[in-house]
């Protein structure tokens, strides 16, 4: 009964954990992080004076980010007092400590007027968060091994670890890009700005890290230099891509019966995730796609852990044999 009850609190955790990504990216898409530039309050008071829904929006977020946390403490707490909770609570402390980490993030990410790698990196860290929260929930509401008729030849552990840095490292360069407004520096695709080929120049980065007291509110970068973010973002997608395809192709053969759902869904998660960063840009970035591009990314990474998951405990069924 105890298992079941952690087993909810757990997913609880992690959709509102989801909930707090996609309202960082709402605030961060629709020029709203510093609708409230101090920390904690806005305008030194509790709630924001007027009805300003950037306002309003950036409080929200702060609240449930408070909330979160101390559902977070209290996972942890639980998990310790239960008897199958060791196996659980090394992940739930790194949770905690990164959640932890976060807040001085999203400290960090006002003072510093939305410097770009502040930004950057609280996402990044949400993202985190949530896989493991999502790796605690799947291994808490598993009854015991998942049985399969055969299991595939190939290990494919390494191979979803590979997959699930390409995609937090994707996920890093194109929050780094939206917080440089670098998005649409190429608004066309598949070349950018009518040309197949640019000079990188990646000074500005070097330029951003030795700046002070700047707001980030509007890109910093140079036109070439946003080319450059840009780009980096774009070909890093492409590679991925193709990298999580041939991962999904080896989950769905015929002799890995047992991962072929969870392939097909990378698969399309993918698809759909690539024809959303495509409409982003001929669209010129329409806020509900530009949201939705941020959620695909990081249900693209929660089927990596639920991969990841299959590959620990599958076993094959001794009646088949």
């Amino acid at each position: 009964m105890l298992q079941s009850w952690f087993a909810r609190l757990i997913f609880t955790a992690s959709l509102l954990a989801f909930v707090l990504i996609l309202m960082g990216s709402y605030l961060r898409l629709s020029d709203a992080g510093l609708a409230c530039p101090d920390f904690p309050g806005c305008d030194g008071k509790l709630f924001p004076a007027d009805t300003d829904v950037q306002a309003w929006s950036a409080m929200i977020h702060r609240y449930l980010a408070v909330a979160f946390s101390l559902l977070m403490v209290s996972l942890v707490i639980i998990a310790e007092r239960m008897n199958s909770g060791p196996r659980y609570s090394s992940q739930l402390r790194l949770a905690l400590l990164l959640t932890l980490f976060q807040g001085w993030l999203g400290y960090l990410s006002i003072s510093m007027l939305l410097h770009p790698v502040a930004v950057t990196l609280h996402l990044l860290t949400a993202v985190l968060i949530l896989s493991l929260l999502w790796s605690v929930y799947l291994n808490a509401a598993s009854t015991g091994a998942i049985y399969s008729e055969r299991l595939p030849k190939i290990n494919l552990k390494p191979w979803t670890n590979i997959a699930f840095i390409l995609v937090c490292v994707q996920i890093l360069l194109g929050a780094f890009t939206s917080s440089n407004y670098a998005s649409l520096a190429c608004p066309d695709v598949p070349t950018c700005q009518q040309q197949w080929l640019h000079t990188f120049d990646f000074s500005g980065i070097y330029q951003l890290l030795s700046q002070e007291n700047i707001n980030y509110q509007n890109s910093q970068l140079n036109n070439p230099q946003g080319i450059s973010v840009h780009l980096a973002h774009r070909y890093g997608a492409v590679i991925t891509a193709a990298y999580i395809l041939f991962l999904s192709l080896m989950a769905t053969r015929k002799n890995a019966a047992v991962y072929r759902s969870a392939g097909l869904w990378l698969a399309f998660i993918l698809i759909l995730q690539m024809q959303l960063g495509i409409a982003n840009i001929l669209l010129l970035l329409p806020l509900p796609i530009a949201i939705a591009h941020t959620a695909g990314a990081v249900l693209l990474l929660l089927s990596l852990v639920y991969l990841h998951h299959l590959t620990r405990r599958s076993k094959v069924s001794i009646y088949t044999h």
